[in-house]
């Protein structure tokens, strides 16, 4: 019995072997017969691997053909994730990191990891640890190759900036795609650097270039079998951009910024020159600045973050002051409350105000007792009171007026990122800004007032104290509207006041370098508002012109051409003797038109910024200067001099100075 059943189990066994051995004969049959082709297909593509090549960015050049950003061949240092076991890459991340740590101290085995993280979504694609290494130190990882399986030392073009900080802010700087950047933009790649501020952002269509490919054998790891490339696409560079931009003229404005932030003791400042003809862009600068070399990736995560965040008490470098902020104007506004005033047609040029040094109905001080003003001598003098009177006469709403005339209420256009637009003020603007603020103050004082007496009635103990209590209740409300109301009249209610400080500058007035220049350069050419612009064409990288901008005027100054010339000419004579410029330009060969201004800063007590705008030549206007200089003072000797640098430098007489002493 025993026998008999044990060989029933082996015949199961025997028919179960049987039975096993006919299906993988079957499957075997299968896959080489029918699915062969198939798998042979599969293996295929996983031997071989596409990897990109980045294509290098178009060039960034200056008017006369001087290049501000382009490429270069660089020695790239990068680690392939699967070339090694986790172990084995571990101890690679460490010899590397131990190695470069002598040349690069913000690179560690954390740096490196980050990195690695960072690409984790294509494990088989080179990770760039160090790009632009110099020889001694790839000489120095080569002697050290057999610790350092998976690192890659090859060739590559990365972008460069010739000029190092020159015209930063302008030209901007780039950074590696993100992965939401990568899910919205098929065009890119992992591992592309893209445009992050400036131009470099602007007009990142038209410099990036088209990515070629490099196919590679790879194991069955994903691992590179060798550096030979089976196929090779090559890439193609981006367009290039020609800018508006003097480079002689950026060089000197920046020099002279540069200046006078030192002899200041200070840090921040803005300037730009523009062609008042066409609105060209001729040199712009922003203080603190920056070097984009330095944030060609990869770069260390504390890198960038002391040029994000520099830290309590410095000012941010990351942050075109041209376009990006706005200040107070002072005095530079001044033009534009008598042109004002003039159109209004309630003030002559030959009319003369009164200055005894203070405007009584605001105790408004002016820098001096001028004695009676008229329209040239109240823009030379700069005299407060004048352009208090003047902007009285006008009123609000022609002040309004010219301010939006001028643009200066609004973005210029120009083609960078990040313009905000210039702002003021008049009765609809103060009311629908100050009465939300004023209502909620008052709805939250209501509430107060029930919250209280609420308490109180509930815990009164006769009618008697409760009739007192709401009384007092009654009584609280009422001053309650009478506060609101005294509120009202002072700061929503437009008052003239408010009329006055806006005449001369001051008050809700806050607009950018590039308003001020643009406005000014406006008054210069009679009255054309232009779009100001950086790029005068594109090209591709053969030369040829792809695309083109011309002069755009956006508007012209609803003001007659007598006005305007009488603007001028009291603009001139800011700049000559008696005139707050004239300190600034009383050797100058050339006649000059400016407005120098002292604004209240509201960042401190007795804090001010110096402005200063300036056009030249004074009878025939070519270029236009706007400036600050943050908590510089007086415009005159802070930024005046900024200005004297590049009028020297466009009208060649820099060259005449190294002329006359090389022939001495």
């Amino acid at each position: 019995m025993k026998d008999k059943k044990l060989f029933k189990k082996y015949k199961f066994f025997q028919w179960l072997t049987v039975i096993l051995f006919c299906i993988l004969t079957l499957r075997l049959a299968t896959l080489q017969l029918l699915e062969a082709s198939v798998y042979r297909t599969k293996a295929e593509q996983n031997q071989f691997r596409l990897l990109p090549i980045h294509a290098p960015r178009g060039d960034i050049i200056d008017s006369d053909g001087k290049v501000l950003a382009a490429n270069k061949i660089v020695n790239t240092v990068s680690l392939v994730r699967q070339q090694t076991d986790t172990e084995t890459l571990d101890k690679t991340i460490e010899n590397l990191a131990k190695l470069l740590n002598d040349f690069y101290p913000e690179i560690d085995t954390k740096y490196i990891k980050q990195l690695l993280d960072e690409h984790k979504e294509r494990p088989y694609e080179l990770v760039a640890i160090k790009r632009d290494v110099p020889i001694e130190v790839i000489a120095c990882l080569e002697e050290r190759r057999q610790d350092l399986p998976g690192v890659i030392i090859d060739k590559e073009m990365v972008r460069y900036y010739p000029e190092a900080s020159l015209a930063s802010h302008v030209i901007g700087h780039i950074g590696e795609i993100s992965e939401d950047e990568l899910k919205k933009d098929e065009h890119y790649n992992q591992g592309d650097l893209v445009g992050r501020f400036g131009l470099e952002a602007q007009y990142e269509e038209r410099l990036r270039g088209k990515n070629g490919f490099r196919q590679v054998e790879v194991d069955v790891n994903g691992r590179p079998i060798s550096n030979k490339n089976l196929k090779k696409v090559e890439p193609e560079q981006g367009n290039n951009l020609v800018l508006t931009l003097d480079y002689d003229l950026q060089k000197a404005l920046e020099k002279g910024m540069d200046n006078s932030l030192k002899k200041l003791k200070r840090s921040a400042g803005a300037a730009v020159v523009i062609d008042v003809k066409t609105g060209a862009i001729l040199a712009m600068t922003s203080r603190p600045g920056f070097d984009p070399n330095n944030l060609v990736p990869p770069v260390s995560t504390k890198a960038v973050r002391e040029y994000l965040n520099p830290g309590e008490g410095k000012k941010a470098v990351m942050q075109n002051r041209v376009i990006g902020s706005k200040y107070p104007p002072g005095s530079t506004f001044k033009p534009v409350t008598a042109l004002a005033a003039l159109e209004s047609g309630k003030v002559k040029p030959s009319d003369a105000f009164y200055c005894g040094g203070i405007w009584s109905e605001t105790n408004t001080k002016c820098t001096r007792a001028h004695g009676r003003v008229d329209f040239l001598r109240g823009m030379a003098a700069s005299c407060n009171i004048y352009f208090i009177e003047a902007g009285r006469r006008a009123g609000i709403d022609m002040l309004s007026k010219y301010i939006h005339e001028v643009g200066l209420d609004e973005k210029t256009g120009v083609d960078l990122p990040g313009e905000v637009s210039g702002s003021s003020s008049n009765p609809k603007k103060k009311e629908a800004i100050q009465l939300p603020i004023l209502d909620e103050w008052y709805k939250g004082q209501q509430e107060e007032i029930e919250k209280k007496y609420e308490r109180l009635l509930r815990e009164a103990k006769s009618e008697q104290e409760k009739n007192d209590l709401n009384f007092r209740k009654k009584d609280e409300e009422r001053v309650l509207k009478s506060e609101y109301q005294i509120r009202y009249n002072y700061n929503v209610k437009w008052r003239p006041h408010d009329t006055y400080i806006l005449s001369f500058g001051q008050g809700a007035n806050e607009f950018t370098p590039i308003g001020l220049a643009n406005y000014t350069a406006a008054v210069a050419n009679g009255g054309k508002v232009m779009r100001p612009y950086l790029v005068q064409r594109i090209e591709s990288p053969e030369g040829k012109v792809v695309s083109e901008f011309k002069p755009h005027e956006l508007h012209q100054v609803d003001a007659s051409t007598e006005n305007l010339a009488m603007v001028r000419e009291g603009m001139k004579k800011v700049a000559e003797s008696g005139g707050t410029a004239y300190s600034v330009f009383s050797d100058f060969p050339i006649k000059v038109a400016a407005k120098t201004g002292t604004a209240e800063s509201g960042w401190a007590k007795d804090s001010y910024h110096g402005v200063f705008i300036a056009f030249a030549p004074a009878d025939d206007p070519e270029i236009a200067f706007a400036g600050i200089v943050e908590e510089g003072d007086f415009g005159s000797t802070s930024v005046g001099p900024i200005a004297k640098e590049v009028f020297k430098e466009y009208f060649g007489l820099n060259k005449e100075v190294e002329k006359d002493e090389g022939a001495a």
